[in-house]
């Protein structure tokens, strides 16, 4: 309402010494507010723009808008046109941002939403549920129980367009009585950028061998802990059964939370999955986040949290009337696309595929980059770390590697603290295999081998 007050005063739209329409007047031909008008005409009122005249009411000022020289002109570079200028086509991404088209069957997902289309187009005339549609809410429960241990009920269970929405809707809840959040050093800048955007200060605890070091948490004044304990991200350890009954005990004995996000549980190569720390939570401490991104298409933004019950009671009360992010359409395709046995298929061939792209770079590391490296690797998850044993920058590596098409990134990025990562000494950096075609992933790193050990004409 300001904005286009303002602007049609400087364009000359509407002159000087005209009245403004009274505040009841405009409230209710625009069905806005009273407080929404007035609010407008205030901040018009304080820039000059307008003068309040008792009796009569506002008046917009003579400002000479034709001195103010506003450009008319349009820019043809958009901001999109210079992001996209700014992202380098690289011969190999090794970056974690893709995934591999091989993996899915579109046939069959095509089939679903054309059935429900053709047969249930009815269903799809309304909003559907805030929390998700119950077919798919049941579908999901069935699923972590099975899957990951995790006894819930669908009415628990809240569906949102990505772990962004998912992350923010909790924040919102918890935002009220708490104001820090212990999160594992290194961590997800994505992540962490959620909870600082939702003004919670983070407190970065450092990730060990065995997980998140737990005894620095207790040492924290933080009530909340964001963990990634089945697959950690970016370092890719596993948290040890030790730690998370010493985790779920610091909830219990400090009242705290934690929030558990099990976004790639599904990737494990050897032996079956490590069940979910949800599972071992008798005391209803956990706050429990799933993803389909991951093993499925992401831009279908189809994510998911089970809450405990005494947040669920918050959520009814105060932000059930916040609409459901996720397309209707697509969330009874997915129902279906799991009642029928798909998924469960579908995760058996993407855990072959991804264990024969783990084979492959880890057979073409050892082979091209010899003892140039210390492989840190696990029998989980699309990615690997290299320790690299070198007298080059940290800066110099990622150079080489760019300089020879081929886009990765360094750990140390993921630190809250970058004297934490400093004091290490080493050069880490994260290959993901995880949209690379197999078929490039000993090229790529031959490529790579080349460019940082035979760097003396490459520099």
């Amino acid at each position: 309402m300001y904005e286009y007050i303002k602007e049609e005063i400087i364009n000359g739209n509407i002159k000087g010494k005209e009245n403004l329409p009274s505040l009841r007047n405009l409230s209710k031909y625009l069905h806005l507010s009273k407080n929404t008008i007035e609010a407008a005409y205030q901040q018009l009122y304080a820039e000059g723009y307008i003068e309040s005249i008792p009796k009569v009411g506002y008046k917009v000022v003579d400002i000479h808008s034709d001195l103010l020289n506003v450009s008319q002109s349009y820019n043809d570079t958009t901001p999109k046109d210079e992001i996209s200028n700014n992202i380098k086509n690289y011969k190999y991404d090794l970056a974690p941002r893709y995934v591999d088209k091989a993996c899915f069957n579109i046939g069959i997902w095509k089939k679903i939403i054309n059935l429900i289309i053709n047969e249930e187009f009815e269903s799809l005339l309304s909003y559907g549920d805030p929390q998700g549609e119950l077919e798919l809410r049941q579908e999901i429960a069935k699923y972590i129980y099975e899957n990951r241990g995790v006894h819930c009920q669908p009415d628990q269970i809240i569906v949102g367009a990505g772990t962004q929405y998912c992350l923010n809707l909790i924040c919102q809840m918890l935002r009220e009585n708490f104001n820090t959040i212990g999160m594992e050093e290194p961590g997800s800048n994505y992540i962490r950028y959620i909870f600082e955007r939702n003004q919670f200060d983070v407190e970065p605890i450092d990730v060990l061998k065995s997980g998140l070091d737990v005894n620095q948490l207790e040492d924290s004044k933080c009530k909340i802990a964001f963990v990634t304990p089945s697959h950690q991200f970016p370092k890719g350890v596993i948290m040890s059964a030790r730690n998370r009954v010493q985790l779920l005990n610091w909830a219990k004995n400090k009242s705290g939370i934690i929030i558990e996000d099990d976004y790639d549980s599904e990737m494990r190569f050897v032996g079956k999955p490590i069940p979910s720390l949800k599972s071992l939570d008798n005391d209803d401490k956990v706050i429990y986040l799933g993803s389909f991104s991951k093993i499925f298409i992401p831009t279908l933004r189809i994510s998911f949290m089970v809450l405990p019950y005494w947040l669920l009671n918050l959520y009814l009360e105060k932000y059930k009337m916040s609409g459901q992010t996720t397309s209707k359409l697509i969330q009874i395709a997915l129902a279906r696309f799991m009642k029928k046995g798909y998924l469960q298929s579908h995760i058996r061939k993407i855990r072959r595929h991804y264990q024969n792209k783990n084979t492959a770079i880890t057979n073409a590391i050892h082979t091209y980059m010899k003892d140039n490296i210390n492989l840190i690797s696990s029998n989980a998850g699309m990615r690997v770390i290299l320790e690299i044993k070198t007298d080059l920058t940290e800066e110099q590596i990622i150079s080489l590697a760019q300089n020879s098409g081929i886009n990765l990134v360094s750990l140390s990025q993921y630190y809250i603290e970058k004297s934490n990562y400093a004091q290490t000494g080493k050069i880490r950096v994260m290959l993901s295999y995880k949209g690379i075609p197999l078929e490039d992933i000993e090229p790529a790193i031959k490529k790579l081998s080349n460019a940082w050990f035979n760097h003396a004409t490459n520099i």
